[in-house]
């Protein structure tokens, strides 16, 4: 056996640690999988995730070819028919009853693969479906929201400068599980403990003690969705006690006196009731903050995915404006990608926001998509507007989105289903064709989407590992051969299309390239094809490229760097990196602000009576997508009904046993775990599961950790109103002991 060194980063979740693999690349083997020790990043640490993409690409049941379902039965067929076929079908079904009689899915997966998303917006805007649903709106689109009305741009994120913070405040986010969602952070722990031993403090506000809040110096339960009643109060308190100090934001931003006025209704005592917190402990939180000298406000999926999940994700950006602690080292900053993604055109763009609506209840789209709790009720239509097919691209929404049975049921109804995914799982076992992509070892790829969630500059290329099996393509390639055969197109005119969209935009908003003509350009990248040639345009173009003139960073420089590159700490952008009209902040937006008599209501309804559902992950976890690698589902139920000592006591409930869990589109029976990790009043089920429709072929999660999807017991019905995003925390629930 000739064993060889790959370098790369790990795939499977948000902080993209270094890794060392020793492979017998002839056998196609992978030896070992170890935390790099000369990653800038990762320092040799790595978490029990960094095994997942290996254990995929040995799953013997992943598919490695496309399968078609013939009399109930799954047959594997060529690649040139499930090509050919889909694009046939899905053409058909466009052309005999509109473009919007086609449904898509997008997965989470598809944000961890460069390739994928570099291309898809293609594929989206030739598809042309206004039935496009993602995972997004079950996950980070209030923060997309409120980023793109204060910024200009959705996609522009303020991480948390955690490596300089004296004060971190965490709300609704599980760092030491995730390592940083949306703070992208190797070791979430050692940078917790630097704060510490700085002598700064570590704060966690959440209904349920985390693993994150057995590390920090002081946790404060909170009932789950009136983060947004917590936060009105602490900007109230802001104001009452004369702390708004915006220093050089104020110059910028405007609005600050309309939020005086809006938080008026808030104070402590007002909030403390339907919060649980009280008003003394925010009162201490407030002061405690604004006497730190770097203190930064930190809010992720908990305060996203609730009833005031828009609401909740602003105010997290307010006080951070408000207290001067936006751009601020130790605040809240902004990444600087070497791909340049997230600067602003060269013309402030328009929201992208209810341009159409949903055609059952007429709910707005953001960013060209409609609310994933909204796909059932689009699929059951009937008539005009009936939808015909439904596409899933790396996705499982029978058990990611609420009420995720009736997305199940829905799906027998399709004329067609095609799913571009490499299992047989609950979502594509309904499918008449599944074409599988490569997985992370077969095809390179660049942590695109996390260089602008990271807590330090980086850019790091991890290598193809193993050639695919013949014929197999990569996610991209799927997507453009189909795209290409519906519009009478080949894709190497996709891929051309692509390119010289990509060199038309670049040349539009940077300055500094206007010189170079798009054959120069072409020229200068030539040894790259296909997605890496647009990488390596990207990078060349940004913030630390040559500009293609030989004097920077490239694709071919940054490939000899196995180890990636540090490109430096989160620096000051603002007010440069606004995409908003004349470059000024308005930090009350009508968008959002029309949303505060909602919150109004609710605080005058007072505390919700019923017991409250909120979700959980675990680390070897990672939504429904690793529950098929025996390394990972073996062990003891992971999937139980996390309730207080006291609310078990009071419906009968002992440790281990069975507590029966309903809501108004559900119920189900589910092992109780009885912890005082978790507050009265509150009970919590984990993700991802559910793994129990016979027609599936993932037979160690339908054997090991079937459990149950918590998703079905979350209402289809209820969404935070301006972004459409489903409410998975704050389920009204009611338990009784079986």
């Amino acid at each position: 056996m000739t064993t060889e060194t790959i370098y790369r980063s790990c795939p499977t979740c948000e902080a993209s640690c270094g890794l060392v693999m020793e492979i017998d690349r002839e056998e196609k083997q992978v030896i070992s999988i170890k935390g790099d020790p000369d990653n800038h990043r990762s320092g040799g640490y790595v978490c029990a995730k960094s095994q997942a993409f290996r254990y995929i690409y040995e799953d013997r049941e992943r598919l490695t070819r496309p399968v078609k379902k013939v009399g109930g039965q799954w047959r594997e067929i060529e690649w040139e028919e499930a090509l050919s076929e889909t694009a046939r079908r899905l053409a058909d079904i466009r052309d005999q009853y509109g473009k919007d009689a086609i449904a898509m899915y997008y997965g989470n997966p598809n944000g961890h693969n460069f390739s994928t998303q570099i291309y898809t917006q293609m594929f989206i805007t030739l598809l042309n479906t206004e039935r496009f649903f993602s995972a997004g709106s079950v996950d980070q689109q209030p923060k997309n929201l409120s980023c793109e009305l204060l910024y200009g741009n959705g996609w522009v994120f303020p991480i948390p400068d955690i490596d300089h913070t004296d004060f971190f405040v965490c709300m609704g986010g599980n760092p030491m599980v995730s390592q940083g969602s949306l703070m992208s952070a190797p070791d979430i722990e050692s940078h917790l403990k630097g704060v510490q031993q700085r002598g700064g403090k570590v704060v966690v506000i959440d209904p349920r003690r985390t693993e994150t809040a057995d590390v920090a110096d002081q946790h404060l339960f909170v009932r789950p969705g009136t983060d947004a009643f917590l936060l009105m109060a602490f900007v109230n308190e802001l104001f009452a006690t004369h702390r708004v100090a915006p220093g050089r934001l104020l110059e910028f931003t405007d609005g600050i006196d309309q939020l005086e006025s809006l938080s008026a209704p808030y104070t402590p005592e007002s909030v403390a009731a339907i919060t649980g917190v009280p008003a003394h402990h925010l009162r201490q939180l407030v002061n405690d903050f604004c006497s730190a000298s770097a203190p930064v406000l930190y809010g992720r999926i908990g305060l996203c995915t609730q009833t005031f999940g828009t609401l909740a994700s602003w105010l997290v950006d307010v006080v951070n404006i408000l207290t001067g602690r936006l751009d601020a080292r130790g605040g809240a900053m902004f990444p600087r990608p070497a791909t340049a993604h997230n600067d602003p055109a060269a013309a402030p763009p328009q929201l992208g926001y209810n341009r159409w609506q949903s055609k059952a209840r007429g709910f707005p789209e953001y960013m060209g998509m409609l609310p994933a709790s909204l796909m059932a009720e689009e699929m059951e239509l009937q008539g005009e507007h009936q939808v015909r097919a439904l596409i899933t691209v790396a996705g499982n929404p029978v058990l990611s989105v609420p009420n995720g049975k009736r997305v199940h049921a829905a799906m027998e109804k399709m004329d067609f289903v095609v799913a571009f995914d490499f299992y047989i799982n609950e979502t594509t076992s309904q499918a008449d064709i599944i074409i599988p992509s490569t997985t992370q070892l077969e095809h390179s790829n660049y942590d695109f989407m996390f260089t602008s969630t990271c807590v330090r500059n980086f850019a790091q290329y991890s290598p193809q590992t193993f050639d695919p099996p013949a014929g197999a393509l990569d996610q991209y390639q799927i997507l453009n051969e189909v795209t290409a055969r519906m519009n009478g197109m080949t894709r190497a005119d996709l891929e051309s299309m692509m390119l010289d969209g990509m060199i038309d935009q670049l040349q539009a908003n940077a300055a500094d390239l206007s010189h170079l003509s798009a054959q120069d350009i072409k020229q200068k990248t030539a040894e790259h094809q296909g997605p890496e040639r647009l990488l390596d345009i990207m990078l060349r173009a940004g913030p630390y490229g040559d500009k293609f003139t030989g004097d920077g960073l490239t694709l071919a420089q940054l490939k000899t760097m196995p180890h990636g590159i540090d490109l430096g700490p989160l620096e000051s952008r603002l007010p440069e990196l606004l995409a908003t009209e004349h470059q000024r902040i308005d930090i009350a937006p009508d968008v959002i602000t029309r949303d505060i008599p909602r919150l109004q209501a609710a605080l005058d309804d007072g505390p919700s009576r019923h017991m409250l559902l909120i979700g959980r992950r675990h680390i070897r976890d990672m939504n429904s997508w690793l529950h098929n690698l025996n390394n990972y589902a073996r062990g003891k139920n992971r999937c139980t009904l996390l309730i207080n000592p006291q609310d078990a006591q009071r419906i009968g409930l002992v440790d281990s046993g069975k507590a029966k869990i309903s809501s108004r589109v559900g119920e189900f029976e589910a092992e109780v775990a009885i912890s005082d990790s978790i507050m009265p009043g509150v009970v919590s089920l984990p993700h991802g599961f559910g793994h129990t429709y016979r027609n599936t072929q993932q037979s160690v999660a339908s054997a090991l950790i079937p459990g149950i999807s918590a998703n079905d017991l979350v209402d289809d019905n209820e969404m935070d109103m301006p972004s459409g995003t489903s409410v998975v925390n704050g389920v009204p629930v009611q338990i009784v002991a079986v």
